[in-house]
């Protein structure tokens, strides 16, 4: 398991180095039949020593390099075609003293080319595995020359016939993964942003971009449920936009929408993290404020009436501004959330008979014991 020290922060990163460490774990079982090799005299010590050193050089600079991030100023930063070119260069050396064991050599070629269905697609798999061909029949007269009259260029030719069909199918294959793997995260992509649309209609207003109804009705719910269980009480304010009729009669409903939007647009940045404020219906807008007292829900609408009064409404003649009226109430324990409700609209109810663009708070009177 890799120690979450040795690990960048970066998700991707860390993804990145798990597949290194991946490549990193088949060098250490290639390292088993290069001492078989080394054991039984087949290979010489000084390439099974150059192979180590280079192995070993070349990994610690793969490591440095995701370690620090380096490898993000790379076109590729996950390097598998990079990891891959050196893996490939250092069987093609190996391969050429390995004698009758060069075919167990071969087979972790195709190995490599599994490894590339992490990143490249087919077109790059083959195209590198083409040049691996290429590379292998290079070595033949090398190989000659290496062993005299051991060389035996049917068999080779063999080898390389064999080597020259798979290797190209195992890279068509693994490109094909590869490519359904892209397609699958792509789907999977557009999957969430779809279900995040969806959450986004199920829980906000589409016109004004404020919560919906539905979605603040069950948030008041589950406050007013937190409070009877001995949390800090609330308020809720009921917003309602003074002569909006008069708005969509004489310049459209375009113009009401837009009106809306930038009423909305204008609150919600006053407001703290933890406020819910939702378009209630037409030009009413609810605003709940959790743990908040009377006292400060009242400071909060002051700041949305000053807001209010210097807001610009392109579409509307210059200098028109639109107000509110407002209706506060705080929550009582064991009162309902509608007849919380019923007395912030009692209150605006009030603000509009006593001239609008102002505030009132809502009264409470408990029901007597008998």
């Amino acid at each position: 398991m890799i120690s979450e020290a040795a690990l960048p922060k970066d998700s991707q990163q860390q993804l990145r180095m798990r597949r290194f460490m991946m490549s990193l774990a088949m060098y250490l079982l290639a390292s088993i039949p290069q001492g078989v090799s080394l054991y039984n005299g087949i290979s010489p010590a000084w390439v099974m020593g150059l192979w180590a050193a280079i192995a070993l050089l070349s990994n610690l600079a793969f490591y440095l390099l995701f370690r620090y991030g380096l490898n993000l100023r790379l076109r590729d930063p996950s390097m598998t075609t990079a990891q891959m070119v050196v893996a490939i260069a250092m069987v093609i050396f190996t391969q050429m003293y390995a004698g009758e064991a060069r075919g167990a050599y071969l087979v972790v070629l195709m190995i490599i080319m599994v490894f590339g269905t992490f990143r490249l697609r087919t077109r790059q798999l083959l195209v590198l595995s083409l040049l691996t061909i290429f590379a292998y029949g290079l070595t033949l007269p090398l190989i000659e020359r290496i062993e005299g009259e051991r060389f035996d260029l049917a068999v080779e030719m063999v080898l390389w016939c064999s080597f020259s069909a798979f290797l190209p199918f195992i890279s068509a294959l693994g490109g094909n993964i590869s490519d359904l793997r892209q397609k699958l995260m792509a789907s999977n992509a557009q999957l969430q942003e779809v279900l995040q649309q969806v959450t986004e209609l199920a829980t906000h207003d589409e016109l004004t971009g404020a919560y919906n109804r539905r979605y603040l009705l069950e948030m008041l719910t589950h406050e007013k449920n937190r409070t009877d269980r001995g949390g800090a009480g609330f308020c809720v304010c009921i917003l309602d936009l003074d002569h909006f009729k008069r708005i969509n009669d004489s310049y459209g409903h375009p113009v009401g929408d837009e009106v809306l939007r930038t009423f909305a647009n204008t609150v919600q940045p006053l407001l703290r993290s933890t406020d819910f404020f939702a378009r209630y219906g037409g030009e009413e807008f609810l605003l709940f404020l959790p743990q908040t007292s009377l006292e400060m829900a009242q400071h909060c609408v002051k700041r949305i009436q000053d807001e209010l009064a210097v807001a610009r409404y392109p579409s509307l003649p210059q200098g028109m501004r639109v107000t509110a009226s407002i209706g506060v109430a705080q929550y009582y324990l064991l009162e309902s959330v509608a007849e919380l409700i019923e007395r912030a609209d009692k209150a605006l109810y009030k603000a509009k008979q006593n001239g609008r663009n102002r505030m009132e708070m809502a009264t409470f009177h408990r029901p007597l014991l008998i």
